[in-house]
């Protein structure tokens, strides 16, 4: 956006300042020929920014006419969505004049998109999820109401023909059974630790591994295995047996990488086993 003609002049007048050899130009009356450059030379670079930013918004304009959208620009268009804002008239894009940064970032509620094309069936899916004290949520489907807009929006600022499939979903739901063969001078029998029994260093790993996973990366066996083979006390860690679901659909058994339907994995207490043995010392 063009700065006002105030604005300019005032750096001006501050950079007046800063120069030694126009310190001579002090006249505090407004119609001070020094005073009176500053306004004109302030008034031609408005004149210059103005024009510049009304062709920067020609050019977007002739691009967005002429031009298929990509997967990045619907993932950038995804993410910019603002939630209680209307899009100004024949736009797909918000009037963010007068409001705050703050403000702006507040109703920016998508934090994590995935953007995905299946040529063979001729649709691109879009998949969204919010954060909610840093963990990963689906949008809300209750009051407040947030996927309606959401796709409504969507819907709004694609491109004509292009069939679109706007997701939020639960996470997907992941089940573990795992061996830890453990340090007995760094772990007790129920995996905790020796000098704190609160803590306990693999549940830590798995939690972490599972929320430092990109939005719709895969989960993969072998590099929770060497996260779980640098936990403090861990001497073997062995995953017997994994599988994810989401939906209503049945377990699928993970060989060797899931990636989730809806873009995350969680796993809750009660579908992680861990057995923990004690190494067999012999006399």
């Amino acid at each position: 956006m063009a700065r006002t003609i105030a604005e300019i002049q005032a750096q001006i007048i501050t950079e007046k300042g800063n120069n030694p050899e126009l310190k001579s130009l002090n006249s505090d009356s407004k119609t001070a020929i020094w005073r009176v450059w500053t306004y004109v030379t302030a008034t031609a670079i408005w004149t210059l920014e103005t024009l510049f930013e009304l062709h920067k918004k020609e050019v977007d304009d002739l691009i967005l006419s002429k031009k298929p959208h990509n997967l990045r620009w619907y993932r950038a268009k995804a993410r910019a969505f603002q939630f209680g804002k209307e899009l100004m008239p024949e736009s797909d894009r918000y009037d963010n004049s007068g409001a705050s940064a703050d403000e702006i970032a507040k109703s920016r509620i998508i934090k994590h998109v995935a953007v995905e094309e299946n040529r063979k069936m001729g649709w691109v899916r879009i998949k969204a999820a919010k954060e909610t004290n840093g963990e990963l949520q689906a949008l809300s489907r209750v009051s407040p109401d947030e996927l309606t807009p959401f796709k409504r929006y969507m819907h709004l600022i694609k491109d004509a023909g292009v069939k679109l499939v706007v997701d939020s979903l639960p996470p997907d739901r992941l089940k573990m059974d795992i061996n830890i063969y453990y340090d007995p001078l760094v772990l007790d029998g129920n995996g905790g630790r020796l000098d704190d029994a609160t803590i306990k260093p693999v549940n830590n790993t798995i939690q972490a591994y599972l929320q430092n996973l990109p939005f719709n990366g895969e989960f993969v066996l072998a590099t929770l295995t060497d996260r779980l083979q640098q936990t403090a006390g861990v001497i073997i860690p062995q995953i017997v047996r994994a599988s994810a679901t989401y939906g209503n659909r049945e377990d699928q058994l993970i060989d060797v990488r899931y990636e989730p339907d809806a873009g995350y994995l969680r796993i809750d207490n009660k579908d992680l086993t861990i057995n923990y043995i004690a190494p067999d010392y012999k006399d």
